[in-house]
């Protein structure tokens, strides 16, 4: 009998599509598998050049914020009391700290004339920025602003400028405060470049006209940088994500972008897809490899691998989003696991944290009045609606003090202003110790104070309560070891029917301040909100006649 050739033999030929048909099978299940686990970490890849752009645009955001802030906090410490042009350049020199928040601070009156300038004074009086359109949109806008970028003429340096308006007793601004910062300092960007770590790519920004705002090649500061074809115009054309088809100097990247909430910016991240997905090539051409030796073992195995080594990460993500959405708290973020997503997790903890402490610091600095560390007037003009709400809802009664210091102006004309700076001071500390720790006392204007007065029964006497503060007074104050005798002149407004709104309230308090300082001042009134009728007046006439002409006079014998 002829011999069949082997490889002619059907036993060979059905083990070759055997094989065959394994090989294939086990190539296309692995290849599908691979297919599946690159677009996941494409997915995943992007999701943390997305997270990394989040947090690099909520440390813009937070940066922003705490520089408009320092400007806002600077304007109302020195619109407090009329300053003349002169001593602005001395009060900007006194605050170090100016220095480590802008690139410079200079101050500009109503015209755009040049009053005082941090980093060189002999500027003053040779600019004038009245064409600048920061300075018109500031103006305009009765506020401060965050300017599009433009080159400086005091410095000639790429820069941005935050403005803060310092407003007049009469509502007019009396000069505008302008912060810069300096596009080209290594400052600007370091914390966002720290954030990469030392990943591939570079990051930039850009403007809403596609100015770019900062690259790392410098030459493109302030060039148009959203031309047809361009990153940039990928970038301005569609809201904040991801695109792994870019074209970037001939090469395809990674993109991701994000847009601030606090300044019409947009910060964006160019990274080669090369590099971002080296490890991926890496891995399909050794699961291809791996396929062919083991089939469908080795497939599966990757597979398995790939979603065990993800879960880590894929935990993370969905924590980020429960903390986003208030589900959890950021405790769950201080991980104990010592590899890398451990880290990854105390990372996000730790800036979290420090976000809470910025806010938290942010928001003291704006309800507290620096000299005093009463409340201030913001905080008083939210508190106090808010107040007469919970009253309304409690059905009880609230009271509303506004306080004045006698002759204060004359405390300040003859003793100086640190003299007039300590009985505020002590001011503020007598009434807080005068009244209960449910009254909330603020300081809203330069010896305007007030009490909101809360949790008041049905006949309540209010008197008491003004008695209380107004014997609290009657102690000298130590200025720097000698007394000095301080009174106070207290208008206090009841509402005995609700509900009352902040203006009448406001109104009521101010017609019993006037009845006081009518009567001889160094006392109290109750007035009635609504009803028009001073309940009653009360003079606390401590010191003889000539004691006050000898106080309205304030010789300096008594000091």
């Amino acid at each position: 009998m002829r011999q069949i050739p082997k490889l002619h033999t059907f036993k060979f030929k059905i083990t070759a599509l055997l094989v065959l048909m394994v090989m294939f099978a086990t190539a296309l299940i692995a290849g599908v598998s691979l297919l599946v686990a690159e677009q996941e970490m494409r997915k995943v890849i992007a999701a943390q050049e997305m997270s990394m752009l989040s947090s690099a645009a909520a440390y813009l955001d937070r940066d922003i914020t705490s520089k408009q802030q320092v400007l806002r906090v600077l304007a109302e410490s020195m619109q407090a009391e009329p300053m003349a042009p002169s001593k602005i350049q001395a009060q900007l020199e006194l605050r170090g700290a100016l220095r480590d928040e802008f690139f410079n601070v200079t101050a500009y009156d109503p015209d755009g004339k040049l009053l005082a300038n941090l980093q060189d004074r002999r500027m003053i009086g040779k600019l004038n920025s009245k064409n600048r359109q920061y300075f018109r949109d500031t103006v305009a806008a009765q506020e401060g602003i965050v300017s599009a970028p433009f080159r400086s003429v005091l410095s000639g340096r790429p820069v941005l400028a935050i403005t803060q308006p310092v407003f007049g007793r009469d509502g007019l601004i009396d000069y505008i405060l302008v912060g810069t910062i300096d596009l080209q300092r290594p400052a600007f960007a370091g914390q966002l470049n720290a954030l990469r770590g030392k990943a591939e790519g570079y990051l930039f920004i850009l403007t809403a006209d596609g100015t770019v705002l900062y690259h790392p090649d410098q030459n493109r500061v302030l060039t148009p940088g959203a031309g047809p074809g361009t990153l940039g115009a990928s970038v301005l054309a569609s809201a904040d994500g991801w695109r792994d088809d870019a074209i970037d100097d001939g090469k395809p990247v990674l993109l991701a972008h994000k847009r601030l909430q606090k300044a019409d910016w947009t910060l964006a991240v160019s990274f080669p897809v090369r590099d971002a997905f080296a490890s991926m090539a890496s891995l399909r051409w050794r699961a291809l490899l791996a396929a062919s030796i083991v089939a469908l073992v080795a497939g599966l195995a990757i597979w398995l691998l790939l979603r065990a080594l993800l879960a880590p990460l894929y935990r993370l993500y969905g924590q980020v989003r429960a903390f986003g959405r208030g589900n959890i708290d950021i405790e769950q973020f201080n991980s104990g696991n010592p590899d890398e997503f451990g880290h990854l997790s105390r990372a996000f903890y730790q800036v979290a944290r420090q976000q809470q402490m910025a806010e938290r610091n942010l928001q003291r600095l704006a309800t507290t009045d620096p000299l005093t560390g009463a409340h201030n007037r913001r905080m008083f003009d939210e508190f106090f609606p808010q107040a007469l709400k919970r009253a309304i809802r409690a059905g009880q009664q609230i009271g509303l003090a506004v306080l004045d210091i006698d002759y204060f102006k004359g405390i300040n004309d003859n003793f100086g202003h640190q003299a007039g700076d300590a009985v505020l001071v002590q001011f503020a500390d007598r009434m807080r110790n005068a009244v209960r720790s449910t009254d909330t006392v603020a300081r809203i204007a330069g010896d305007e104070f007030v009490i909101v007065f809360e949790h008041l029964e049905a006949g309540h006497d209010i008197n008491l309560l003004g008695q209380k503060i107004v014997a609290a007074m009657q102690e000298p104050f130590d200025i720097n070891g000698r007394p000095l005798n301080v009174t106070a002149s207290i208008g206090i407004a009841l509402t005995t029917e609700l509900p009352a709104d902040v203006d009448k309230v406001m109104l009521a308090a101010d017609q019993a301040l006037y009845c006081v300082k009518a009567a001889g001042r160094n006392g109290f009134a109750v007035n009635t909100v609504g009803a028009e009728r001073m309940l009653s007046v009360r003079e606390f006439a401590a010191p003889a006649k000539a004691d006050k002409g000898e106080k309205r006079n304030w010789p300096s014998s008594r000091f």
